[in-house]
């Protein structure tokens, strides 16, 4: 069997979330090909460029008219049907790219993508089978497309919003989560291991700031709360490939005086080490980063979220007593609340291993199977 995966760089989730797919596949079914690539650019670097530069300007620099946006293209409105005409425009030039690899099975990571096939399907350009996956925690009218086999969605209630709101037939819809990798629910290393290697306290609360996505001026603020306050608590403070976010920190950390509690880096490639010894992370609410955190047993404070995707997705975990909205004059108040209220930190932490559902990975290679024994 010849699988594609199609992901994009509108966000570092679906690509992510691809990876895991990848990797899971690579693992059991060796004999299995597999290539991951990204959708947008294999139509043209211009083209990429353009669509992840107008995501990532709208959702920083006007997320309310981001969020107005996204609003109203979940709606069949004039905006939605530009919308879905403008991302059929490339299918063409996508079918090269599926020419090329000439898979068997389709699993796509990126709402673009799922109107391609579904438009090249129409046309009779190809019959390869398609899998849509949606990384986040609600639905988005712009996933739902004729012609795609099955849809894999992160959650069981999402299955009856995709029934009653976007007409999918139930038989095509897959409650199997957001795929990551098994590191995420299985530590490698115990939590004793873990702060030795790192020169951190295992007795001590332990709380993960995933700073790359802030405002540098946001997060200095932030992390000057919680280095203030009066606690018994230590901090990981990952920044990222920001490294102006890195070393405003670390000038930061030594006027605070707060480097013996703090635990500040770059980059890094195992933050799951870091999620297996937290108490509490204190994020944006990407879908991945929400999956990983959910697969760790680990409560999100949530920091900011802007309109659209994240702020659905906070709206769930809230709900499901999973996270909290930070405010962010007194976030660390609201934190240290927390952290001194074991027994809801604890039902907290329930919640999420309840949420997470496990072997998404393997459970959509399954389905990739059988829809290619259909053909």
């Amino acid at each position: 069997m010849n699988i594609l995966i199609f992901t994009a760089s509108t966000g570092g989730g679906h690509k992510r979330a691809a990876a895991a797919i990848e990797d899971k596949i690579r693992t059991i079914s060796p004999a299995t090909t597999v290539n991951v690539v990204d959708a947008l650019e294999s139509i043209g670097k211009a083209y990429n460029k353009t669509v992840c530069g107008r995501y990532h300007f709208m959702a920083t620099k006007v997320p309310k008219f981001y969020g107005k946006c996204y609003k109203i293209t979940d709606r069949k409105t004039l905006m939605f049907k530009g919308v879905m005409k403008s991302n059929t425009m490339m299918s063409n030039k996508l079918l090269k790219t599926i020419q090329k690899y000439s898979p068997d099975v389709i699993i796509i990571c990126h709402p673009f993508v799922t109107t391609m096939i579904s438009k090249l399907r129409a046309e009779c350009k190809t019959n390869v089978k398609a899998i849509g996956l949606i990384t986040d925690y609600d639905s988005h009218r712009t996933y739902f497309v004729p012609n795609i086999d099955a849809y894999v969605v992160a959650e069981p209630y999402m299955a009856k919003k995709l029934e009653s709101d976007y007409g999918i037939d139930k038989s095509r819809i897959y409650p199997y989560g957001i795929p990551v990798f098994d590191k995420f629910s299985h530590p490698v290393l115990s939590k004793e291991e873990v702060c030795r290697r790192e020169g951190l306290d295992p007795n001590l609360h332990t709380i993960l700031l995933m700073a790359g996505s802030f405002g540098v001026n946001s997060v200095a603020k932030f992390y000057t709360q919680l280095a203030k306050a009066q606690t018994n608590a230590q901090f990981i403070v990952i920044t990222g490939r920001n490294k102006r976010l890195y070393d405003h920190l670390q000038r930061l950390e030594e006027r605070l005086g707060s480097l013996s509690n703090t635990k500040l880096l770059y980059f890094v490639d195992n933050v799951e080490d870091y999620m297996h010894i937290s108490d509490l992370i204190v994020t944006k609410p990407g879908g991945l980063t929400v999956t990983e955190s959910l697969a760790c047993r680990l409560p999100l404070a949530i920091y900011s979220a802007f309109p659209g995707q994240e702020r659905d997705n906070a709206d769930f975990l809230i709900s499901q007593n999973a996270a909290i909205m930070l405010n962010p004059e007194h976030g660390s108040e609201q934190i240290f609340d927390l952290l001194n209220s074991p027994e809801k930190l604890e039902e907290m932490k329930k919640n999420c291993e309840k949420l997470s559902i496990p072997n998404s990975a393997e459970n959509i290679f399954k389905l990739a199977r059988k829809l290619y024994n259909e053909k």
